[in-house]
């Protein structure tokens, strides 16, 4: 008998879960999936909500209710990472040793970067990396976009990368510039998104129908920004470049969380862990590995990208508890759809070495997204289904 210990139930936690129950017997495999929280939340959705386009009830459920019989749940924190001598600690004291260890922590957001955005958050300041501020996002500026505030400029800014799901920031822009278009006051505000990279998306040709989209929309896009100091109505960044705001939308920095780092499992200064990118296997420790965004892998940090990564751990765990080599690889997949206006979106598909889809629009994509993700997500996807 050998223990599988999984350290979050996120996206990537419950997907991996599911898929080892159903492929490892019971007489030789346990598995026990562990998380601070008892409560499991459909990230994607945080770009939706603010518009109405999905509610809480539809993006949040039990983790014990998506976890197939069989599986051990355990709602504690892992405070320590011992991968040495094979065992972490939960809630502070509890020993669980563990033959293999799967680290699916996701990312933390530092809320109090850059300077002098801690005390703004919530006034003229906001993100929606977080169920919270995606509905205050909702009730302090979508909401008065249609019920007093008629004008200003709104600023999207990426603080440094990478983040989770690069996308969103250019959904979220999309989405307040056709409300406010569907209410008739577009020419009263200024939209600008600023990004630490060179261009607004990292692939083409997505970039490329991208900034087709903000030329006929007149949005306006920084790039080579990183934001060091948020003023009361500006951004400054590291090299001067001051971006104007009435409203501003930050995406905070990410990076892995503390217990990964101080185990010694993730890089020095980012907590990602140092991992093979296509075996998703610890460089060091052969018996721990990472998915979802936990992993410093050169992709998009998505759920899209943690259901491919499920279906590689599936594979190659049944192999390895038979005594065999690993040999299925993750190729770096990742579909990320881009929600460019009420009823259109742009899929952008691929891997770690080419572009897939095409860079098209269509109100096909938008009901696949809007009507269609969320219940595959929760009925399949998670299930270990598709």
């Amino acid at each position: 008998m050998k223990r599988i210990v999984i350290v979050g139930a996120g996206s990537a936690g419950v997907m991996v879960a599911n898929r080892l129950r159903r492929s490892l017997d019971k007489d030789k495999a346990e598995i026990v999936i562990l998380d601070k929280s008892d409560q499991h939340i459909y990230q994607p959705g945080f770009t939706m909500l603010p518009f109405d386009l999905c509610q809480v009830e539809d993006i949040v459920r039990p983790v014990k209710d998506l976890l197939y019989d069989g599986i051990e749940f355990i709602n504690k924190e892992v405070t320590e990472i011992n991968p040495d001598k094979n065992y972490v600690v939960a809630g502070g004291s509890d020993k669980i040793d563990y033959d293999y260890l799967v680290i699916a922590t996701g990312a933390q957001l530092l809320m109090n970067e850059p300077e002098g955005v801690a005390d703004r958050w919530g006034k003229n300041v906001f993100t929606f990396y977080t169920l919270d501020s995606a509905l205050e996002l909702k009730e302090k500026l979508v909401k008065k976009l249609g019920n007093g505030i008629d004008g200003g400029k709104i600023v999207v800014s990426i603080a440094e990368m990478p983040i989770k799901c690069p996308a969103a920031p250019l959904k979220i822009m999309f989405l307040i510039e056709d409300y406010v278009r569907k209410l008739g006051i577009r020419e009263n505000f200024e939209f600008t998104i600023t990004t630490p990279l060179p261009q607004i998306f990292a692939r083409q040709p997505y970039a490329g129908a991208l900034y087709k989209i903000f030329e006929r929309r007149n949005l306006k896009a920084v790039e080579n920004y990183t934001p060091a100091t948020v003023g009361d109505n500006y951004i400054e960044s590291f090299d001067g470049r001051k971006v104007e705001f009435d409203y501003l939308i930050l995406i905070p920095p990410h990076k892995g969380v503390d217990v990964v780092e101080n185990s010694g499992l993730g890089k020095p200064g980012t907590g990602w862990v140092d991992a093979d990118i296509h075996l998703l296997m610890h460089k060091k420790y052969k018996n721990v590995f990472a998915v979802g965004d936990a992993g410093d892998y050169p992709t998009s940090k998505t759920a899209s990208g943690a259901r491919y990564m499920a279906k590689v751990m599936e594979k190659n765990m049944k192999r390895i508890i038979e005594g065999k080599e690993p040999i299925a690889k993750y190729d770096g997949h990742i579909v990320c759809p881009i929600l460019t206006r009420f009823g259109r979106a742009l899929f952008a598909e691929f891997d770690y070495e080419k572009s897939i889809s095409p860079a098209v629009e269509s109100w096909v994509n938008w009901v696949l997204k809007v009507h269609m993700l969320i219940p595959l997500y929760w009925n399949m996807m998670l299930k270990g289904l598709m």
